[in-house]
């Protein structure tokens, strides 16, 4: 092939990371679910019906990864989507899986 992409080696390691930090359901869920604003723990526990250890387990790898973002006030956490374009991505994955059955 004489056509290469000139993508670079620190694009594909981000969105590597990206998309392996997507692979978990628990972690499309709490995306989605943040959409519509910020949150807490105890509130992405409750819509997701997860044990809290695990809602958190799941933040604190997302926030490692850039993808969620957080603050404190008083005892609680609040959290968000660092960057709506998460939202696309997902929008993305779901035309993607649409095609085939619509035939396109």
């Amino acid at each position: 092939m004489d056509n290469q992409t000139n993508i670079s080696s620190e694009f594909i390691q981000k969105t590597a990371k990206i998309l392996k930090t997507l692979g978990h359901p628990n972690r499309i869920k709490i995306v989605e679910f943040l959409e519509t604003g910020e949150k807490t723990v105890g509130e992405i526990q409750r819509e997701l019906d997860m044990e809290q250890p695990i809602v958190s387990q799941h933040l604190k790898v997302m926030n490692d990864r850039g993808m969620v973002t957080h603050r404190k006030e008083g005892t609680h956490y609040f959290y968000s989507l660092s960057n709506n374009f998460i939202i696309k991505i997902l929008n993305s994955m779901n035309d993607v899986q649409e095609k085939p059955d619509s035939g396109e």
